[in-house]
C-alpha cells in the first residue's frame, strides 16, 4: 500500500511530467511495463 508521504510525493512529480509531455514508463511493483 502506497503511505500518503508516497503519495504526496508522488502525486506532484506525475503531474510535472504530464505538463512537460515527458515521456516515461511506468512498472509496476512486479516488473510488469505498464
Amino acid at each position: 500500500m502506497v503511505s500518503n508521504k508516497g503519495q504526496l510525493l508522488q502525486d506532484p512529480f506525475l503531474n510535472t511530467l504530464r505538463r512537460e509531455h515527458v515521456p516515461v514508463s511506468i512498472y509496476l511493483v512486479n516488473g510488469i511495463k505498464l
